[in-house]
């Protein structure tokens, strides 16, 4: 394929990728996803065809077309991420609670939502969990809930009890598995929210809308929102600060250190 034939291709990408998911590629990691791009098409050997009938190509069929997101997603997670955090949301904020639903959106091979059932499970807090995500290969991983062994030092000690070693793999015990549910969600498709209108107390999505315009964004917390309850709050990464466009939707309040934001009504 000519160096113009690529160009035009990766780019055609980048705007099927943003149509899909709403994740935008900006120009500093174009070169990223032209290097993601030439390995799937050369696995599939079909690295000779023009641009549009390339995109058609992986569009015309379902599986085909889950590469696409598959190339766009990155799965960066792990155990008992921002601790202090999690800790600050659990005993400050959800303070008394004995009932509390949470949702993992962007949950990944599902370290996080298995994070929430421990700390849930560690302090008498029963309810539902669902990791959600749009990558259905990262969900098949996560409902096994088997890790590789040296994830155990992302796990401190006394939640320890919640997983089993062994020999290379770390594996959640079924008390903690029967607590999360996984589904696939699209965070800028309606639909996928449909079936889960106003069911969550608390909401993660963390390092996920860094990825998104402002377009995006705004379609993303409109569906989040639509998620929560009523007084639900919506947990960010700490690094992560929503703007004041978004204050229709979610307003922030501070608890110790950190910033989290609750749904306007």
């Amino acid at each position: 394929m000519k160096i113009e034939e690529r160009q035009r291709l990766v780019q055609l990408l980048r705007e099927t990728i943003y149509r899909l998911t709403g994740n935008y590629y900006p120009d500093e990691r174009m070169k990223i996803l032209e290097y993601k791009l030439e390995r799937l098409l050369k696995s599939l050997n079909v690295d000779n065809l023009p641009p549009e009938r390339t995109i058609d190509f992986f569009l015309s069929d379902p599986e085909r077309k889950k590469m696409l997101i598959d190339l766009m997603t990155v799965p960066e997670t792990r155990f008992f991420r921002e601790r202090e955090q999690l800790e600050t949301l659990f005993d400050r904020v959800l303070k008394d609670k004995k009932v509390v639903d949470f949702a993992s959106i962007g949950c990944s091979t599902g370290q996080e939502p298995y994070t929430i059932a421990m700390m849930a499970e560690k302090r008498g807090i029963a309810g539902r969990i669902v990791g959600m995500d749009i990558n259905p290969e990262v969900l098949k991983k996560a409902r096994r809930g088997v890790y590789r062994a040296t994830e155990i030092r992302d796990i401190p000690t006394e939640y320890r009890e919640f997983v089993l070693e062994k020999g290379e793999t770390l594996e959640v015990v079924n008390k903690i598995k029967k607590r999360v549910e996984f589904r696939e969600v699209n965070l800028i498709d309606p639909k996928s929210f449909e079936p889960i209108k106003n069911s969550f107390d608390v909401v993660f999505c963390r390092n996920v809308l860094i990825y998104f315009d402002y377009q995006s964004k705004e379609i993303a917390l409109s569906n989040i929102k639509s998620a929560l309850r009523r007084e639900g709050i919506l947990v960010l990464s700490s690094t992560e600060i929503l703007g004041k466009e978004f204050y229709h939707l979610f307003k922030p309040f501070k608890e110790d250190r950190f910033t989290f934001y609750r749904r306007t009504d």
